[in-house]
């Protein structure tokens, strides 16, 4: 693959050249925009690296140019310094990425085996993958899009964002967007199902505790806010939290410090809080559910993510995504979708948004006897199906069973294996084997 570097800087441009060509690409160095436009008429890349160390101005007009070009190729801006005004004036002009330097070989590494992929794909007219390395937010919806550069414009600050949207929507997907263009990228990022934990071990998980604590605590345990120093921290369904324990929190925010339970000094922390919900706020503010004063704490800016149903533009392209993807995992060979069902999926409401769709396809990819898949082969989740959509067409006794069945298959009896493609552990996969005896004795 052809790399081209537009670097005023030779020291900086020389390294970069080294890294690319011992991966095993091209990589041609220009110093001024006019070198660069003659090797763009002459000799075009597959892709382009700009650094902004030189007059921003000729940089930004690279990208202008490109973009204008019958088959403009991608570019990735690399910055001696995180800025948000030069992030954004690079994306609005058409920029793939914006990178802070130095250059991590690894993420260069995967960004060309990814542009590498779509380049072969599209000149083979097959399914290319749909995301860059680090971003799953597979979409082509205008709304979403905005969402995306109102997101990568805030990743910059420290500020709290408040993510909300139904189940499945992919709110921890933007949390993750966020984090790793921001300048905490390198730091830990965590996650804390709040819903998930009961009261007594939710604030022993935020925040610690001491030895001698309570019954039991005989060492110091640190909480996820001082795990997630210098990095940032998810609060998944924050609205769960007990009110005395938001009293808690909004006092962390607020001071920057924690206090660990049974300890007599506070712990500073550097932290940046993300956090999601898929309830109604403003509903649970007024029944006092959710204290108003974290709320508006909170909600500094709010990203609201619409529905699967509001967004049917982006089912072709996150089938294509997840097709791609069991094609890998699965080990699956290469399937593809009729318009028929494509037309099925795109008039189903999908109660339970991107999640469900995943599900749908995985299952339909681990049944199928044939390459394309028909609407037959659509079995929708009867939890999920809406009282207008289809009806499943087995029990789910009946479902797990094939789709067991269909598992071991592909991986040549092998249980670990198989168990990892159902997403069970070994031991449930081993009960369920148990309680099938019957129909997989041959087999097992």
């Amino acid at each position: 693959m052809h790399v081209a570097l537009l670097e005023s800087q030779p020291t900086l441009g020389e390294s970069l050249r080294t890294v690319v060509e011992n991966l095993g690409h091209r990589c041609t160095t220009v110093r001024t925009l006019s070198h660069a436009l003659t090797l763009v008429e002459k000799d075009p890349p597959h892709v382009a690296f700009v650094t902004l160390n030189g007059p921003r101005k000729e940089s930004l007009h690279f990208l202008e140019k490109v973009q204008a070009l019958n088959d403009p190729f991608p570019i990735i801006v690399l910055s001696p310094q995180p800025c948000l005004e030069d992030a954004v004036q690079a994306m609005q002009r058409g920029a793939q990425d914006f990178w802070v330097l130095p250059v991590d070989q690894e993420r260069l590494r995967q960004t060309l085996l990814w542009l590498e992929e779509r380049r072969k794909a599209d000149g083979l007219g097959e399914r290319a993958p749909s995301a860059a390395p680090g971003d799953e937010i597979v979409t082509r919806n205008p709304a979403m899009l905005n969402l995306k550069r109102i997101a990568l414009k805030v990743a910059a600050s420290n500020a709290t964002v408040f993510i909300q949207g139904e189940s499945g929507t992919g709110k921890e997907l933007f949390a993750r967007f966020i984090h790793r263009n921001s300048r905490r990228a390198r730091g830990p990022f965590l996650a804390v199902n709040c819903a998930a934990l009961p009261e007594n071990l939710l604030e022993s998980e935020l925040f610690g505790y001491e030895k001698g604590a309570f019954t039991g605590a005989n060492r110091q345990r640190k909480g996820k806010f001082e795990l997630a120093h210098q990095g940032t921290l998810l609060l998944d369904e924050i609205t769960e939290i007990p009110v005395h324990l938001q009293a808690k929190l909004l006092r962390v925010l607020q001071e920057g410090e924690i206090d660990r339970l049974g300890g007599r000094y506070p712990v500073p922390v550097d932290v940046r809080v993300l956090s999601t919900t898929n309830v109604d706020v403003a509903a649970a503010v007024r029944e006092q559910r959710f204290r108003k004063d974290l709320y508006y704490r909170l909600n500094v800016i709010p990203l609201k993510i619409p529905p699967l149903r509001e967004r049917l533009d982006d089912i072709p392209v996150l089938v294509d995504h997840f097709l791609h993807r069991f094609q890998k995992t699965l080990g699956a060979s290469t399937v593809k979708v009729s318009p028929q069902t494509l037309k099925k999926l795109q008039s189903y409401p999908w109660p339970g948004n991107v999640r469900e769709l995943e599900n749908v396809l995985q299952r339909a990819v681990l049944l199928a006897e044939k390459p394309v898949l028909d609407p037959e082969d659509l079995e929708f989740d009867p939890v999920e199906t809406h009282h207008n959509a289809p009806l499943p067409l087995m029990s789910l006794e009946e479902m797990e069973r094939r789709m067991i069945q269909k598992a071991l298959t592909k991986t040549d009896g092998n249980r670990t294996r198989a168990a990892e493609i159902l997403g069970i552990s070994v031991r449930t996969l081993r009960n369920k084997l148990h309680e099938y005896a019957k129909d997989f004795s041959d087999r097992t």
